[in-house]
């Protein structure tokens, strides 16, 4: 936003598009070559459901929102085969940063980005000043990890470019 009216403002930045699970965790196991991916746990006994109860929603209408989950980050994090895999993979590829070094800063914050339960970003403002563009969620996250592999955060994608959500 170049206008004069924009000067010295701070905007939040979103597409406003939820990312659903089923398409971000197929996306993200091509993008790194990871075969065998079967899709979400469809089996209710091994569900976790967040119900937050009878609270108000925007304007008042619909149910409240449920989170559902069979599996947290955090959890996956704690068990020493997934550290061990991520120290291989860091040697393989140089990489600098171990998040299993503190579970809790790094993947309880996955946890709530991944399964919904961060705030969503509302675009009101951006969008009252005059903002119109877009950019695609999952392009833009794998512009993102390949940035975080120049920094060596992450390993080499395998795959040329995101598939869009449209």
């Amino acid at each position: 936003m170049l206008e004069d009216k924009c000067a010295n403002q701070k905007f939040n930045a979103s597409d406003g598009c939820p990312l659903p699970n089923n398409r971000l965790w197929p996306e993200l196991a091509r993008w790194y070559g990871c075969p065998g991916y079967t899709g979400p746990e469809l089996d209710e006994s091994k569900i976790t459901t967040i119900d937050p109860g009878d609270v108000p929603t925007p304007l008042g209408y619909g149910p409240s929102h449920k989170t559902r989950f069979a599996w947290t980050l955090s959890e996956w994090a704690t068990k020493s085969e997934n550290h061990d895999a991520w120290k291989e993979i860091m040697s393989k590829h140089g990489l600098t940063q171990d998040p299993f070094e503190d579970i809790e800063a790094h993947f309880t914050y996955g946890d709530a980005a991944a399964w919904g339960l961060a705030m969503q970003l509302s675009m009101n403002k951006a969008k009252y000043m005059g903002f119109t563009g877009h950019v695609d969620t999952l392009e833009s996250l794998f512009w993102a990890y390949g940035e975080l592999n120049k920094l060596k955060m992450l390993p080499p994608l395998k795959v040329e470019r995101a598939n869009a959500l449209i």
